[in-house]
């Protein structure tokens, strides 16, 4: 851990350094991205519930939120929550489920990642116990300036890269979830990942390179 810490501080110098022999490139970046176009019906999974309101505090550093419940024939349900920031100078990493579930008053376990072949995809998984006794199994994943991020230190390295050079770039976070009923939070891991993947084959090329990143684009949906 001290070990990272120190790499973390080095880059930071670098990064540094380098502002005096680099110019960066600027790109603008969209204030908002429609993700009210993911679709209310995708495969088997129907909508039943949706918010789109940002709250005072996540104004501060989003764009867009997006928040909607999917039930399938049988019974499965999934939350999907979709959070975008055009500029990720400012501190994304506020919006990490593991805090926000924590500051509701969640004990949160890491459960390790999880990776996926269609989309490609490494996904963070986690559970979080409410203080009523309810049980939420919980995968994510985040995309910032195009690419899919797969860990906290290249998250941050990141965010220290775009903050040196002064480069917008935007950064979406992708939630899914869902409540344990069972006892066994890998099962629903398995049905997430299932809509996941429908998902993935079932909105536009624009909104596949906000949610899966540039990359995603170079894989097979069918």
């Amino acid at each position: 851990m001290r070990l990272k810490h120190t790499i973390v501080l080095l880059l930071f110098a670098l990064a540094g350094a380098l502002t005096f022999f680099c110019r960066v490139e600027r790109h603008a970046q969209a204030k908002s991205v429609n993700l009210a176009a993911i679709p209310a019906v995708i495969g088997e999974w129907r909508m039943v519930s949706q918010d789109t309101t940002l709250g005072a505090k996540e104004e501060k550093f989003l764009d867009d939120v997006l928040v909607r419940t999917y039930q399938r024939p049988d019974g499965k349900t999934v939350m999907l929550a979709v959070a975008y920031g055009a500029d990720q100078r400012k501190n994304f990493s506020i919006h990490l489920p593991e805090v926000c579930y924590k500051a509701s008053g969640c004990n949160v376990t890491s459960v390790g990642q999880a990776s996926m072949d269609s989309p490609r995809l490494n996904l963070k998984q986690m559970v979080a116990k409410r203080s009523d006794g309810g049980v939420e199994a919980v995968q994510y994943w985040i995309v910032l300036d195009g690419k899919v991020v797969t860990s906290d230190f290249e998250r941050k390295w990141k965010q220290a890269y775009l903050g040196t050079f002064g480069a917008d770039a935007g950064g979406v976070l992708v939630r899914v979830s869902s409540f344990v009923n069972d006892g066994d939070f890998r099962k629903n891991y398995e049905f997430q990942k299932d809509f996941i993947t429908v998902l993935y084959k079932s909105i536009s090329s624009e909104l596949l390179r906000t949610l899966y990143g540039n990359d995603s684009r170079l894989q097979s949906r069918s």
